[in-house]
């Protein structure tokens, strides 16, 4: 059970954060007058603080390695940001590992191969519990994707430096999930990390515009301090204006199937 949930872990998190769309590539470049900490962090809000859709379909492969072994998947996400929110996750092309949920009123993760289900009410936590190492629900992982993460990345910073003699710029947070941010001189974030049981480094790269000028990336790679490490390409994005239609977002247990619920220390069998 435990290597399905590290599997489903990178996932979530990496994944957990953007997938590709069909624009076309373009680089990061560097203007030639420096911008000030305060409007460059500004020109970021004003671009990813704010999403463009309401939902989103996208899929990607991923590659990670844990403990020495390698593995290789693939992921859908679809749904709409507020909620619900549907994740599948795949051993490559071949049978599906896990099948995801979330709404409000928590989240729900089956795993085929046991026909078991776990749930609870706080996405986060759920992870946390399931042996998934980074802070993520789905909806911080859309709106990653998507390019609008207004509540993941705080609204103010704490400080800012320079990093190397690049240009770019690293926003650290005293507080939350996220420790620190780093931005390029239009405001393109690059690299984010993060705090916790498990402490993490992202890195993105291969960017490309949306419809509305958005630079996203196409790869995603992140490492964690017990030496994980994942690659995440994407293959489609595609956003959505129109709600979906709820029975696209069920997630339906088949028959015979146990359910345990996470909300209190320990496992709980609900009957």
């Amino acid at each position: 059970m435990i290597s399905n949930f590290r599997c489903t872990a990178l996932i979530l998190l990496i994944v957990i954060f953007a997938l590709g769309g069909c624009a076309s590539r373009t680089q990061v470049s560097r203007p030639d007058i420096a911008i000030a900490p305060q409007s460059l962090y500004a020109a970021f809000q004003n671009t990813y603080g704010n999403c463009n859709a309401t939902g989103l379909r996208a899929k990607a492969s991923l590659y990670y390695t844990s403990r020495g072994s390698g593995h290789r998947t693939t992921m859908t996400l679809w749904g709409e940001y507020a909620s619900p929110l549907r994740l599948d996750v795949r051993a490559g092309i071949g049978a599906y590992i896990a099948h995801i949920r979330e709404d409000d009123n928590g989240l729900t993760a089956f795993y085929p191969d046991q026909k078991t289900a776990y749930t609870h009410s706080s996405p986060v936590r759920a992870v946390h519990l399931l042996g998934l190492p980074f802070p993520f629900s789905l909806k911080d992982l859309a709106g990653l994707i998507s390019g609008c993460y207004p509540n993941l990345i705080p609204k103010s910073y704490d400080t800012a430096v320079p990093v190397a003699e690049n240009g770019n710029l690293r926003f650290s947070f005293d507080n939350g999930p996220v420790s620190t941010i780093v931005l390029t001189e239009q405001g393109t974030p690059v690299e984010i990390s993060g705090r916790g049981e498990i402490p993490w480094r992202m890195e993105l790269s291969s960017y490309e515009e949306d419809g509305s000028g958005k630079l996203l990336p196409e790869k995603i790679a992140v490492y964690t301090e017990l030496g994980d490490k994942a690659l995440l390409r994407i293959k489609s994005r595609n956003f959505t204006s129109k709600p979906w239609q709820q029975k696209a977002l069920q997630l339906k247990l088949p028959e015979g199937s146990e359910e345990i619920r996470l909300d209190r220390n320990g496992y709980v069998k609900i009957d």
